[in-house]
């Protein structure tokens, strides 16, 4: 198959910009938010319509533990397929206090060349440029050149339960050479970061019972206290600088090559940000910002996330707490098997006298990540040269947790259209609308070289 030409479908980006730029804005007044349910069904119709609306097929499907997906095709020209993984829900992180936005939230207006509203960087701007550049192609009077399915999700919980029975469940239907994933963005220096990782997640709830219920503390003497048990419990998996003590942990952490340091040498790390941020003078271990670039994606780390126990009440109270739990979180990194890590934490806790703690799993992920020297991460950089006319930043690691592996038969890489300060579920988020023009370009660029691979 001849290389297709981008010329016609680039110039239809142009002519359709405004009503591109429209249907997002129509997607991003929707309140996707997960407590919605009524929104969220909306939103999975609004995105159903779309598709079809630019040539595809799409279903609602109802899963287990989600809110609704919504599947979809788009066929092409030649036998190659592309799969598009995006999400519809907002508000990932704590989003701040509406009254600082410049315009309310779930407006949707454009003030400066930016678009304004809460999802539109995460995740709506991504899942929409995906359609656009199969529009595109449409707009200019073609056949797309690869087929693209997609699937959307309406996360009901921040760790996608579902996802890896729903992708099992419809493997055929997802089966494509490639996938773009949900998002990326521009850094400060305007080169598009490609992502080609995801860690892994181990969450679990620490509960320790010492007494039938809370008894008077006049007998602390003579009884036992959960919350002290719990925190001498919790002394045994990391040492007060963080450094995690559980034996074998990091047994199995994939090592870093020369080639993927170098690539981690290029991505851009702020770190007086974070250090403004976090109210510090340095990072723990006296670490630089260059290596802190490099721990904070390949370091696998346990946090006490949260600790509960005790009557907490504002007024003096004189009792010996029967309960106490702690919610731990686990953050895996490529080569880490997340169950490995669980039996390494239960035999630990064992082998110190902490066998009575219940441990339950909150949510589990397996960490993934793309060879940087898989073809497709080639072609998707080619593409983005073409399509921003710089050389893009290829990440091979990141510090983000997701569930990437659900989907990892194939090479995957993440695009985006947002930037690095485009606020990301806090007041005011958006992204330039130049960005999002770019975006669509060069997802077209993407199409177009994977038609004529292999």
């Amino acid at each position: 198959m001849p290389h297709p030409d981008t010329a016609a479908a680039l110039a239809a980006v142009d002519t359709h910009f405004d009503e591109f730029v429209a249907e997002l804005q129509q997607l991003c007044r929707i309140r996707s938010r997960r407590q919605e349910p009524d929104q969220m069904a909306a939103t999975a119709r609004f995105i159903a319509d779309s598709v079809h609306r630019w040539g595809g097929q799409a279903e609602i499907i109802e899963w287990e533990q989600s809110h609704p997906y919504v599947l979809a095709e788009i066929p092409g020209a030649g036998r190659r397929r592309l799969l598009h993984f995006t999400h519809y829900d907002v508000e990932v992180e704590p989003a701040g206090d509406d009254a600082d936005w410049i315009s309310p939230p779930y407006a949707a207006e454009i003030h400066d060349g930016r678009l304004y509203a809460r999802g539109v960087a995460d995740d709506k701007g991504a899942l929409m440029s995906r359609l656009h550049a199969v529009a595109a192609w449409r707009l200019a009077g073609l056949t797309p050149p690869v087929t693209s399915r997609f699937i959307f999700e309406g996360k009901q919980w921040l760790h996608s339960p579902g996802l890896g029975s729903f992708c099992a469940a419809y493997a055929d239907r997802l089966d494509s050479d490639a996938a773009l994933w949900e998002n990326s963005w521009r850094d400060g220096q305007d080169r598009p970061l490609l992502k080609l990782a995801e860690k892994g997640v181990l969450y679990l709830r620490l509960t320790v019972r010492t007494l039938p219920r809370d008894l008077t503390s006049q007998n602390t003497a003579l009884l036992p206290a959960a919350t002290a048990r719990l925190a001498a419990a919790l002394a045994q998996l990391q040492r007060p600088d963080g450094t995690v003590t559980v034996p074998g942990f990091a047994d199995d952490v994939r090592p870093l090559t020369d080639a993927e340091r170098d690539l981690l040498a290029e991505v851009e790390f702020d770190g007086d940000f974070l250090r403004e941020r976090a109210g510090v003078r340095g990072f723990t271990g006296g670490l630089d910002d260059r290596q802190a670039a490099v721990a904070i994606r390949t370091v696998p780390t346990l946090t006490v996330a949260g600790i509960a126990g005790g009557d907490m009440r504002d007024d003096v109270t004189l009792g010996i707490p029967a309960t106490a739990a702690a919610k731990v979180e686990i953050r895996l990194v490529p080569g880490q098997d997340p169950q490995r890590v669980l039996a390494a934490v239960r035999d630990h806790l064992a082998a110190t006298g902490f066998g009575d703690v219940d441990i339950e799993v909150m949510a589990t992920s397996r960490p993934n990540m793309t060879d940087h020297r898989d073809p497709f991460v080639a072609l998707v950089a080619d593409a983005a040269r073409r399509a921003y006319g710089t050389e893009p930043v290829i990440e091979p690691y990141t510090q983000w947790i997701g569930n990437q592996g659900a989907l990892a038969a194939r090479p995957i890489v993440g695009v985006g259209v947002s930037r690095a300060d485009s606020g990301v579920d806090g007041p005011n988020e958006n992204i330039r609308l130049d960005d999002y023009r770019d975006g669509i370009r060069h997802v077209i660029e993407v199409m177009a070289a994977l038609a004529v691979t292999g």
